[in-house]
């Protein structure tokens, strides 16, 4: 077995999980304890409620502890793990919000004047923790991109919001109004219900393989779209854990392998980089002709008769052309200057930086170039290389369909 690289953002989701069962832990007592003190139906009920948050927070720690191991048996690692405590803290929410209902509902029929401010400081004292640490706990997970303790973060506001309605309920029941307790309780347990609800769907939707969220897949085609000679024929994506697993089926004109293969490298790099949660991307790559592709040939002079020049780099001019490449016909031309043919230094870099400005797909070239500076520089830029026969800029276009079309 092994651990994903990401060893290190684990181990701070962990010391945050430890550190959520502590704290739940000392909150339970103090409020179980101050509850058969002064006879304070809601802090029992809250304390028993933050008993549940124990049982939710270590079940948090091992999904995640466990969630990145891989194995033969599991060579993609047990990423949904993650997914699958969220789920299960969901159903603790629920369960929450039920308690929180069933107690509100007692005490209408059974509400008793607490005697003492004392349970209202323990209340205030517990929302104050929780919230915090709540808001700790949601940092963390953003950060980590973990579903699970984005969940327990959204649980703890829940428990955040149930105290607070248990301040108040304690506090007006100590100043002589004890019903208000139940009705604000009641509330707090739609709200709840509701944090529940939108982790179960969210958890749900990930075991379930259900696509990547619509902002995402966009994303991810118009990183892949930026690439030269690429068009993006399918995306698929879907969520493991706070990972993300992709799919990619790419067209492109290029014909040669190492030209493929590193389109596919600068591809995958180029999103993962910016998308730093993806942890793997199949890349698959067919090819398909351009229907229109964009020429380049070294002249010597401005016209149209212009002899093709010998050295790349020392060309004075560049004529450009499109091609209908089903046709076969030309369908524009041109004629630009290249103002670095003169340059001390790096003038064949120089003309291919030009060239893959104009978006240029094929050089059409008098011999094969060194494999130097400006032969590098073309491959970047995934500028196809050819030999020419033709002698003249005039002679080439009419192997196109003639010059002036």
């Amino acid at each position: 077995m092994r651990l994903h690289n990401g060893e290190r953002a684990m181990n701070k989701l962990e010391r945050t999980a430890i550190v959520s069962t502590l704290a739940n832990i000392f909150l339970s007592i103090i409020k179980l304890v101050a509850g058969l003190l002064f006879s304070s139906i809601a802090l029992i009920a809250d304390a028993m409620h933050s008993f549940t948050d124990i049982i939710g927070s270590l079940a948090v720690f091992f999904g995640i502890k466990f969630s990145t191991i891989k194995s033969k048996r599991f060579p993609y690692g047990l990423y949904k793990l993650e997914n699958l405590i969220s789920l299960f803290v969901s159903l603790l929410i629920f369960y929450a919000a039920f308690e929180i209902a069933s107690d509100a509902l007692v005490s209408l029929h059974a509400a008793k004047q607490i005697t003492s401010i004392l349970p209202s400081l323990v209340a205030f004292f517990s929302f104050i923790f929780v919230f915090v640490l709540a808001k700790y706990k949601e940092k963390i997970g953003k950060a980590e991109n973990s579903p699970s303790m984005l969940a327990e973060a959204k649980h703890s506001l829940g428990d955040a919001a149930s105290s607070l309605a248990v301040v108040a309920g304690v506090t007006l029941s100590f100043l002589g109004m004890p019903y208000f307790d139940p009705i604000v309780g009641f509330a707090v347990a739609l709200l709840v219900f509701k944090s529940g609800a939108e982790i179960l769907l969210d958890s749900v939707k990930v075991l379930l393989d259900a696509s990547l969220d619509y902002a995402t897949m966009r994303r991810i085609e118009k990183l892949a779209s930026k690439q030269k000679n690429v068009r993006v024929k399918e995306i698929i994506a879907r969520n493991s854990g706070r990972f993300v697993f992709v799919e990619l089926k790419l067209e492109t004109n290029l014909k040669d392998l190492k030209a493929v293969s590193r389109l596919q490298k600068e591809c995958e790099e180029k999103i993962k980089k910016e998308i730093p949660r993806i942890d793997r991307i199949t890349i698959e790559i067919e090819y398909k002709k351009k229907p229109v592709l964009y020429y380049a040939v070294p002249l010597e002079s401005n016209s149209l008769k212009s002899r093709i020049a010998q050295e790349f780099g020392l060309a004075k001019y560049f004529g450009l052309f499109k091609v209908d490449t089903k046709k076969r016909k030309l369908i524009e031309y041109s004629i630009i200057e290249n103002p670095n043919w003169n340059a001390k230094h790096r003038r064949g870099i120089l003309a291919a930086e030009l060239l893959a400005e104009h978006n240029v797909d094929v050089l059409l070239n008098k011999g094969a170039l060194h494999k130097g500076g400006a032969y590098y520089a073309l491959q970047d830029s995934f500028i196809e290389i050819k030999k020419t026969k033709a002698k003249s800029f005039e002679e080439l276009l009419k192997k196109y369909g003639g010059a002036g079309k």
